[in-house]
């Protein structure tokens, strides 16, 4: 069974990141495919003006009241906006565990983009994979090279590679693929 995943650009994205995440995707997920729809703006009430972010949760749950594409088993949101959690200062990216919605957010992966754009592609398919993890009920992994280590700074995102180590591998089985 092939599994589909919608990758969902959500408001003005560099056209490079939705071909290089696709792309890429496609070659880590055998048996899936990533769809491309075209972009849809992130409502204004999930933004917090005080703050100056985004509410990860409020962007993940009007996604999940507005997307209802009932073929794709999951929904990759690709935001170039600076996000937060209620218990986080800022976030990389979010998911609903073991569920179908996630987002990741770019505008930090940017940061220190002295090395060039190959190091911020490198780090948007990481937390890609990573919170499709989460969707697939993978919880943070303690193997700090794993794409599913819990990463609080961008050195933390560089050290992990893009693929899950054995022990996630074999928690996940075949729900990965």
């Amino acid at each position: 069974m092939t599994t589909q995943i919608l990758l969902q650009p959500l408001g003005h994205l560099p056209e490079n990141i939705m071909q290089h995440l696709q792309k890429t995707l496609a070659e880590l997920f055998p048996n899936t495919t990533f769809d491309v729809p075209a972009p849809i703006e992130i409502p204004k009430h999930c933004y917090n003006k005080s703050r100056n972010q985004y509410l990860s949760p409020e962007i993940i749950n009007w996604i999940d009241q507005n997307c209802k594409q009932t073929h794709y088993h999951k929904i990759l949101g690709v935001a170039n906006v600076n996000a937060y959690t209620g218990r986080l200062n800022f976030v990389f990216g979010e998911a609903q565990f073991g569920r179908r919605i996630c987002v990741i957010y770019i505008a930090r992966l940017k940061e220190v983009f002295a090395e060039g754009e190959s190091l911020f592609l490198q780090r948007t398919i990481k937390e890609a994979v990573h919170e499709l993890g989460h969707t697939f009920g993978l919880q943070h992994c303690q193997n700090t090279v794993c794409v599913m280590y819990f990463s609080n700074t961008l050195a933390d995102t560089d050290q992990k590679a893009a693929e899950l180590c054995g022990g996630c591998k074999l928690k996940v089985g075949r729900n990965f693929s």
